[in-house]
C-alpha cells in the first residue's frame, strides 16, 4: 500500500512540475510582442476567407434550398413578434370582456366557472393558432423558395 501512495504522490508532483513549466512557456510566448503581432496578422489575413465562405454557403443554401443561420434567426425573431402581438391581443381581448362584464353589472358564480374553463382553452386555443401560423408560414415560404429556385435555374 505504501508504494501505491508513494507513486500517487510522485505522480502529482511531477504532474504540478510540468504543469508549471508548461504554464511558464505559455505565459513566455503570450508575452512575446513579435509573435502575438504575427499571430493577428495572419488572423486578419483569414478573415477574408471565411467572409468568402459565408458567401459561398449563402449562395449554396438558395441553390440546394435550405436555411442558413440568418434564416433561423430571423423566423425566430418573427416567432417572437408574432406571440408578442398574441399576448396583445388576448389582453386586449380580456380587457373588452371585462369592460361588457362591468358594464352589465357583474356576472354569476356560473358564469365565473365558464370563464375559467374557458382561459384554459383559450391558451391552447392560441398556443395552437401560433404553430398553425407557423406551419403555414414555412409551408408558404417553401412554395416561395421553390418557385424562385425554378425561375433562377431557367435564367
Amino acid at each position: 500500500m505504501a508504494k501505491k501512495t508513494d507513486f500517487y504522490k510522485g505522480m502529482k508532483l511531477l504532474g504540478s512540475q510540468k504543469e508549471q513549466e508548461l504554464n511558464s512557456r505559455i505565459q513566455g510566448l503570450l508575452n512575446n510582442r513579435t509573435l502575438l503581432e504575427s499571430v493577428s496578422e495572419n488572423a486578419q489575413l483569414q478573415v477574408p476567407k471565411i467572409n468568402r465562405m459565408q458567401e459561398a454557403s449563402e449562395r449554396m443554401s438558395i441553390i440546394m434550398n435550405y436555411p442558413t443561420k440568418k434564416d433561423v434567426a430571423t423566423i425566430a425573431k418573427l416567432v417572437i413578434q408574432l406571440e408578442e402581438k398574441i399576448d396583445r391581443l388576448e389582453e386586449m381581448i380580456s380587457s373588452n370582456e371585462k369592460n361588457r362584464n362591468v358594464k352589465s353589472g357583474g356576472s354569476s358564480s356560473r358564469g365565473a366557472k365558464k370563464k375559467s374553463r374557458g382561459r384554459s382553452t383559450e391558451k391552447e386555443g392560441s398556443k395552437k393558432r401560433v404553430s398553425d401560423f407557423i406551419n403555414e408560414s414555412l409551408l408558404l415560404s417553401a412554395k416561395l423558395s421553390d418557385g424562385d429556385g425554378q425561375r433562377n435555374t431557367n435564367v
